[in-house]
């Protein structure tokens, strides 16, 4: 009787993860973009105080760089400007609650677009 119900608790709790009833890892958001020369391309992510922001990015074209920075709802540098060769990885917890931007600037470039591959998640 006792490996019955072992083995259709184990049944039950299989069946909740399949049907994600269970919470498990926040999943990704993945996106691609152009950003053409001399020009800015911002994603804006929703955060409540505590939450964090992380994931990646890459950069191709015919020159593979980009700067990279994150500002807070107030307009403040969460994330430092970093000039992103072939790709940045970035986390930033809120201070504050409210949009977080991120900003991949082509500025930089009077000649080439740049395609950059995003995957980021909020936990």
């Amino acid at each position: 009787m006792k490996r019955l119900v072992f083995f259709l608790l184990v049944g039950l709790v299989l069946s909740l993860v399949s049907c994600q009833v269970l919470p498990g890892a926040p999943s990704y958001t993945e996106t691609s973009f152009a950003v053409p020369p001399g020009e800015k391309y911002t994603l804006a992510v929703e955060l409540r105080a505590g939450r964090t922001v992380e994931g990646s990015f890459s950069v191709s074209g015919a020159e593979n760089y980009v700067d990279f920075y994150i500002k807070g709802p107030k307009g403040d540098l969460a994330y430092g400007v970093v000039r992103a060769v072939g790709g940045q990885s970035f986390a930033v917890k809120a201070e504050v609650p409210g949009a977080y931007t991120l900003y991949f600037d082509n500025s930089i470039s009077f000649g080439s677009s740049r395609q950059i591959s995003v995957r980021y998640r909020t936990r």
